[in-house]
């Protein structure tokens, strides 16, 4: 037999190819959103068959939730490292803008969270645990809580609507302005951590 007969008989492992899907989905969805995502264009990319997406997530519905999965997973490992981690308040709000904006996942999670199918709570549980230290140390659970929806909304948010926002404010866009709200919304924090330690 012809050595390159054999070599393109040759399979990846299943997890090895499901990976590639997830990865080639998720660049699609980052450049394109969620409403023009084709499994056609994703098993081209990969360089399979629709068919073998299809065996792997049974849907172009079940390719975007374990996108979205896999990336607010991600979100949640990261803050919950967070309790190792000596980050402080200004730390946290870049970590959360890494994940939320320069990632992409904010849109993805909104998508999903849109989609009616949610996210599992103990991914939010978990990672919301760790959050005291990092959030003052002493803070009660009400004002990490408080905290921590503050830090997640603003960021959250404005990764998905700030660019309008800011248009409708009038305020300047770019990264200069969202990184100069980011080290607004850091400065909150310490500032909420310090007078509650008076």
């Amino acid at each position: 037999m012809r050595k390159d007969f054999l070599m393109a008989r040759r399979r990846k492992p299943a997890a090895e190819t499901r990976a590639d899907i997830l990865r080639a989905a998720e660049v699609r969805l980052r450049d394109t959103g969620p409403s023009s995502l084709r499994l056609d264009d994703i098993a081209a990319d990969v360089g399979i068959s629709r068919q073998a997406v299809l065996h792997h997530f049974g849907s172009r519905e079940g390719v975007l939730r374990a996108v979205v999965e896999q990336a607010w997973g991600g979100l949640f490992q990261d803050l919950a490292g967070l309790a190792d981690a000596d980050l402080g308040p200004a730390g946290f709000v870049e970590l959360v803008d890494d994940v939320a904006r320069r990632k992409g996942n904010a849109r993805l999670g909104a998508w999903l969270l849109l989609s009616g199918k949610g996210l599992p709570e103990a991914w939010f549980q978990g990672a919301a645990s760790t959050l005291p230290d990092q959030l003052g140390g002493d803070a009660d659970a009400r004002d990490t809580a408080y905290a921590t929806l503050l830090v997640g909304a603003a960021l959250f948010g404005d990764a998905i609507f700030g660019v309008r926002l800011r248009q409708v404010l009038g305020m300047p866009d770019g990264e200069e302005a969202r990184e100069d709200f980011r080290r607004w919304v850091a400065e909150r924090l310490l500032s909420a951590a310090r007078a509650k330690g008076d």
